[in-house]
């Protein structure tokens, strides 16, 4: 495993190159289909992952069975932080939405290394508090907020984490009008009125499975109105 492809990501942020060999070399290179189980709400929380191409849906369930959408993970990020913990449980669940590559490491293994590499624990510590954060931001915008408002939130956040935001190109968003929908708990419906209004405004445009987004500064503005 080539750790170039890992370095960048913001949990192995200020890790010197040849740390980064040996953090590298004590994981496991995973290969998952499409629509995979990785982990559910209460197991034992036995790995931590990094994923390198490929979408994992992190989701709650509710008492009716209804999917309840806290994060649609993609390339440089990690999931299941919840192995920094010694004896945690995993509180979502977590399942493929493409074919993906991720690597894992067993929950020792992280611990340990967060012990060797005091950098590793704080980036550690840092994404698993922004993670309980986004949950409570999204709680409140399902109680504060209307449809559209929460629509651009969402694809906000979504550039924040997987994009260049100082480059004025235009942004491909690799999200379906059905995981948009899922992930802000509105209708598909809804959010297909919305994305060809918002297309009609030159804010962006609608393909097949994604979204070309072009104008970032007026989607800010829709996403931050009073």
């Amino acid at each position: 495993m080539n750790t170039s492809e890992i370095i960048h990501y913001r949990i192995f942020a200020g890790i010197e190159p040849d740390d980064m060999t040996a953090i590298t070399r004590s994981a496991v290179v995973i290969y998952l289909k499409r629509d995979t189980l990785l982990f559910a709400d209460g197991d034992p929380a036995t790995h931590l992952y990094a994923i390198l191409s490929g979408q994992i849906r992190l989701y709650k369930l509710a008492a009716n069975g209804r999917q309840s959408v806290f994060r649609i993970a993609g390339p440089g990020e990690v999931i299941g932080l919840s192995a920094i913990v010694p004896h945690s449980s995993y509180t979502l669940y977590a399942q493929t939405m493409t074919r993906c590559h991720i690597l894992a490491w067993l929950a020792p293994t992280v611990q340990s290394l967060m012990e060797q590499y005091a950098i590793l624990r704080q980036n550690c510590l840092q994404l698993l508090a922004e993670y309980r954060e986004d949950l409570q931001e999204q709680l409140l915008e399902l109680a504060t907020s209307d449809v559209e408002q929460r629509l651009a939130k969402s694809l906000m956040r979504w550039m924040q984490r997987h994009s260049d935001t100082t480059n004025r190109e235009p942004i491909t968003v690799p999200l379906a009008q059905r995981d948009l929908a899922d992930l802000i708990g509105a209708s598909p419906y809804t959010v297909n009125r919305l994305l060809h209004k918002w297309q009609a405004e030159g804010l962006l445009q609608v393909q097949h499975g994604c979204l070309l987004v072009y104008d970032r500064q007026r989607l800010r503005a829709k996403a931050e109105r009073a």
